[in-house]
């Protein structure tokens, strides 16, 4: 399922008067040059609070956002986990969550439009360590979503170098974890993850496409 809801801009214009005046011979006192004003200030540069707090209001207008929509009241609702927070920046929020019934959901929320996606389907538990592909979030930047069954990321790279991910959500009693690879811009072709599975170690290929390929090249 997929939505957008697009935003546009309203522009609010101001007319300005100006007012003449003629006669004769102006014979009143010409007024003195004006003294220098003492500089203004800069402006101080915004906080790491300011940031903090833009963030925190764009996280909860998103997920308001989300919690409105008939899908998300509905048969998409979350579970008893609700919407988990996958990176918030740039006036865009990302949420993935799972669903009564086990299937996985992500949303972008924000920068002029939204889009839901809720696979039809959940996605049975692998016995074996498995890795499944879950998504994207688009903006803001690229974020790769996918799930590890029975095993643990401990890093990732994209053509050697690394990339960040973090650990989203943890399902089926810590048996399946889902991560989220963020990168500045779309990529094209595999990240590799490392992995550890008990006192093992292992590497896995994530595809990192989108439904439109383009970007640098992970490998």
């Amino acid at each position: 399922m997929r939505r957008q809801f697009m935003c546009g801009l309203a522009a609010l214009a101001m007319s300005v008067l100006t007012a003449c005046s003629t006669g004769g011979d102006d014979t009143s006192p010409r007024p003195s040059a004006p003294s220098a004003r003492p500089k203004a200030s800069a402006p101080s540069a915004p906080s790491a609070q300011d940031g903090a707090d833009t963030d925190a209001a764009t996280r909860a207008a998103a997920e308001q956002w989300l919690r409105s929509q008939p899908g998300e009241q509905g048969k998409d609702a979350p579970d008893e986990r609700g919407f988990v927070e996958v990176r918030t920046e740039s006036g865009s929020s990302g949420f993935v969550w799972q669903t009564r019934d086990d299937r996985f959901c992500a949303a972008d929320v924000g920068g002029g439009f939204s889009v839901v996606t809720c696979l039809p389907h959940p996605i049975p538990l692998r016995k074996d360590p498995h890795i499944t592909e879950l998504g994207y979030v688009p903006s803001p930047g690229w974020t790769v979503l996918f799930a590890a069954d029975h095993q643990e990321v401990t890093s990732a790279t994209c053509a050697g170098a690394p990339v960040e991910v973090r650990r989203v959500e943890t399902l089926n009693e810590g048996r399946r974890i889902v991560y989220a690879a963020h990168f500045t811009e779309r990529r094209l072709g595999f990240m590799t993850v490392a992995l550890r599975r008990g006192t093992a170690s292992a590497t896995a290929r994530v595809n990192v496409n989108g439904v439109v390929s383009q970007g640098p090249r992970c490998g």
